[in-house]
This record gives C-alpha cells, structure tokens and sequence, in this order.
C-alpha cells in the first residue's frame, strides 16, 4: 500500500495540468455533467426490471460503477446505465480487500487515514490540531485558507465541544501560498489565524524548507486519489465522509447514536411489505450529484417490484 501511494503521488507530480487543479471547477463541472447522466435512469429501470429478482444495489466509489446482488447468485458489477456487465473480482487497493459482498462494497466509501498507506499518510500532511484534547479524537478535516465554508467552519465551531485534526489543503493554485504560512505560522494560534481569515500579514513564521512544502502539497495532490471534491472535507474517526459542511457539523462530528423510534399499536398492526433492500450511501459520502440520480432511480425500480 505504500508503495501504491508513492507511485500515485509521483504520477501527479509529474502531471504537467496538476498545478491547474482547482477543486471549485471541478464541482461546477460534476454540476453540469449531472444533467447529461440523468438520462441514463430510464435505462438503468429497463436494465434492472430485466436482471430479476434485486435484493440489493450498493453504489460504489467508482464512477457510474454499482454492485448488484441478485437472490440466490453471486453479486455482479455493472456499469450505472447499464451497458457494460463486468466479469472477475474488483479489489479495494485502499484496504487492499477484494470487493465481493454488500458489506464489502458499503466499507469500501470509508476511509480510514490512520491506516491509510500503512498508517504514513497522515505524517506526509500538513496537520495542526484543532480543539479541546480531552474529547476523543472526532475526525481529520481537510480546509484551505482561502475556502470561503472552510473559514466559516472555523470561525463559527465551538472548540470545546470538538477534537479535530486539521489538514491544510491548498484546493486552487491562490490557495498556496498562504497555505505554506499558515503551516509556517510560528505558533498553532497563528496558524489558525491565517486558517479563519486567508490573512498572513503580520503572522510570525518559522522557517520553513521543502518537508514543509511537501507535506503541505501532499494533500492536494492526493485529493482525486482521496476523492476530496471539495473544501472542508470531512473524515471522522470511523471512516465516515462529508464534502462540504454538514448541516449540524457537531452532531455529525460526535455522532452519537440515534434513539429508537418507538412502535405504536398502529404501526404494528400493519402487514408491511417486504421490499428488497436499497441502500444508497447518505449524503455524506456521495460525491456526486449524477450518483445520487443513478441511486434514485434504482430505489423505484426496487420498490416496484
């Protein structure tokens, strides 16, 4: 595995449209591209309603790739507007497991960093804590400086009621530079000054070398292997995803669990019909608009069957 990231990090290096990469544009571009892949649904219901009897659909981190699970059969793979069947095993190079049941392609949206790269990745970045330290460790959170939510976020959370590692992230090419001074800040404080406010001026530095550097470029060349697509970024401590900023941002952070929802005498007495499960990935690890439409669509196949 670490041997897989250090060829990933020398193919973006050596990338010459790397330094063009901006993470904003790239949203407006999935934006765009949603509309187009809409259509694909009256397909994906005519490809299903063929396949048989569904018992589960997973979509999975691969663009317009799902696992389908028929009764009784092995799972198969296929292309979200179901032109093309794929045959033989699917493996996750994250963890390194093969992808070949409901409960392996539902792990395969976590992302686990600690272990990630045989547990590295996280002494290659630009990381300062962030919070109060008496609370278990709640999550790593990818911000950028100039990123307008991503200041926000800081200025508004509550620091006593997180624990969070930050990771600086350039995510456009302005974003740089005071990137690099937020990392250089001579002290955390200052480092979350530059971090809430995109203002380096008049922040006292450290010297900082090329490990500075690279730790803070790392991030942004890992973003597409890491499916970062978009600032702040969200990965709590059980693998969990959120692009952008959730709702509820400590809720989600603390995610604590949920209470049961008490039975009534009515809602028991009903005959419910057994459906095949659907269970599409929240929102928290979609990463695509067209996703959610592919999974929308394969949702009323299911329930009219």
């Amino acid at each position: 595995m670490k041997l897989i990231t250090g060829l990933t990090l020398a193919m973006l290096l050596c990338s010459p449209s790397i330094m063009a990469f901006d993470l904003e544009e790239a949203a407006k571009l999935k934006e765009a591209q949603s509309d187009i892949k809409s259509s694909f649904s009256e397909d994906v219901k005519k490809m299903m309603s063929e396949l048989g009897d569904v018992e589960n659909v997973r979509m999975l981190p691969i663009r317009n790739v799902m696992l389908i699970q028929l009764k009784g059969k092995p799972p198969i793979f296929v292309s979200s507007n179901g032109r093309f069947l794929i045959e033989g095993d699917i493996k996750d190079l994250w963890s390194m497991t093969p992808v070949q049941t409901v409960e392996q392609a539902e792990d395969s949206w976590l992302l686990h960093l600690d272990t990630f790269a045989n547990g590295t990745l996280m002494d290659q970045m630009a990381v300062i804590p962030f919070g109060n330290p008496s609370l278990k460790k709640q999550a790593r959170v990818f911000v950028s400086p100039t990123a307008k939510q991503s200041q926000e976020f800081l200025m508004n959370i509550d620091p006593s009621k997180v624990n969070l590692d930050l990771i600086i992230m350039p995510h456009d090419k302005g974003s740089i530079t005071p990137s690099m001074k937020a990392w250089c800040g001579y002290s955390t404080v200052d480092s979350l000054q530059v971090l809430m406010t995109g203002d380096a001026n008049d922040i006292a530095q450290r010297e900082c070398d090329e490990t500075d550097l690279k730790k803070v470029m790392t991030p942004m060349l890992m973003a597409t292997y890491l499916d970062i697509s978009k600032i702040p970024y969200f990965v709590r401590i059980d693998g969990k995803r959120f692009a952008g900023l959730p709702d509820k941002p400590i809720e989600w952070l603390q995610n604590l669990p949920k209470a049961p929802v008490a039975e009534t005498t009515e809602t028991s007495a009903k005959t419910v019909k057994k459906i095949p499960v659907v269970k599409n990935p929240s929102n928290e690890v979609i990463e695509s608009p067209s996703e959610q439409v592919m999974a929308d669509a394969m949702a009323d196949v299911t329930e009219q069957q």
